[in-house]
């Protein structure tokens, strides 16, 4: 009998190619051998030597552009060899439905995995840092917010009024000085002029959640009374050891039925921060005028910071009524009982200039 024979080949699996990932895998080997053999580390590795310069290249990727312009973007910007192979790459990689509008920064001759890597990790997002200080009022955080970002002062403005936010703390107040809560606010190009606002008034509602409201409430005062005090105590107090002292002066005012006496309130009505009022400013009708009006001002004239609220919230337990700046230095204040000692320090600060 015939001695029968076999040739032995290696099985190949067909079924490895089935399925579109598998199609484009065996797409991208054909490529790559026809590159040769530097091809496959272009998929994964810098098409270039270590001594060639590699160049930062912004690119910006609008609204509904198609893996095919992209890819073409990014081969004539010398990011990428094959604008061919690069689309093959990231269908392989399934993330051709991933790519989001934006900009990006990538490296000239990149590999198709690199630039596919600033693909994923998607556009580079622009931040602005606004720095809002204690006792900055509502005109004085716009003007920081035009000056430290892409909302103008009057889109701010427009937006800044307690009707369109609906926080429990707003309802019945007539303007939003004293809500807006000092703080470094970090927005993004798509932040809105509203968003803004609300982020302020968030944080005043997660700062002062905490606090013990049933003393004031017990004496009467209300969630804005506080406010107005603590916004008082953040314009007057440059010491932070001085915030109950003029809290409890002010208390102990209110109590007693005394005008309040502080000119900041005045200032904030005419908006004369940089410079002192006149013997004729002082006699300004309005209830702005503490000198003139008993109790609290209006508004809260500035936006406190945490511990200005504390301090309205807790005063020293002092009898003090009456309290001026005595070192004009440390802007420090000296804290009298009665109207007798008070004029005593007013005739000695006199003798000294």
């Amino acid at each position: 009998m015939p001695v029968k024979t076999s040739l032995f080949f290696p099985k190949v699996r067909t079924d490895i190619f089935r399925g579109r990932k598998a199609a484009l895998a065996l797409i991208l080997l054909v490529l790559v051998a026809l590159v040769g053999t530097s091809g496959l580390a272009c998929l994964s590795n810098s098409q270039t030597s270590g001594d060639v310069t590699r160049e930062e290249v912004s690119v910006t990727i609008p609204e509904g552009a198609s893996l095919q312009e992209i890819a073409r973007d990014l081969e004539e910007k010398r990011i990428i060899r094959s604008a061919l192979i690069f689309r093959l790459y990231v269908r392989y990689k399934e993330m051709d439905k991933n790519i989001m509008k934006g900009d990006y920064v990538f490296l000239t001759n990149s590999s198709y995995q690199e630039a596919l890597e600033v693909l994923r990790q998607g556009p580079i997002v622009v931040t602005y840092k606004i720095p809002i200080p204690e006792g900055y009022t509502v005109a004085q955080v716009a003007d920081k917010v035009q000056n430290s970002s892409p909302i103008s002062r009057r889109e701010f403005l427009e937006v800044a009024i307690p009707q369109r936010h609906g926080y429990p703390f707003l309802e019945g107040v007539s303007s939003l000085e004293g809500f807006l809560f000092p703080k470094t606010y970090e927005i993004t190009e798509e932040t809105s002029a509203e968003q803004l606002v609300d982020m302020m008034l968030a944080q005043f509602a997660t700062e002062t959640e905490g606090l013990d409201w049933r003393k004031a409430e017990a004496e009467g005062f209300s969630t804005y009374d506080i406010v107005k005090i603590a916004s008082l105590i953040e314009r007057e107090a440059y010491v932070p050891e001085e915030r109950r002292l003029i809290s409890a002066v002010i208390h102990n005012r209110l109590k007693q039925g005394m005008t309040l006496g502080i000119d900041a309130t005045l200032t904030y009505w005419l908006d004369k921060w940089d410079e002192p009022l006149t013997v004729s400013d002082l006699q300004t009708d309005t209830p702005y005028n503490t000198r003139l009006y008993p109790g609290l001002p209006p508004t809260p004239i500035a936006n406190p910071g945490l511990e200005s609220i504390k301090a309205a919230l807790n005063p020293a337990d002092v009898d003090y009524l009456y309290f001026v700046v005595t070192d004009e230095e440390r802007r420090t204040h000296t804290f009298t009982r009665t109207y007798e000692e008070h004029v005593k320090i007013l005739n000695q600060k006199r003798k000294e200039k």
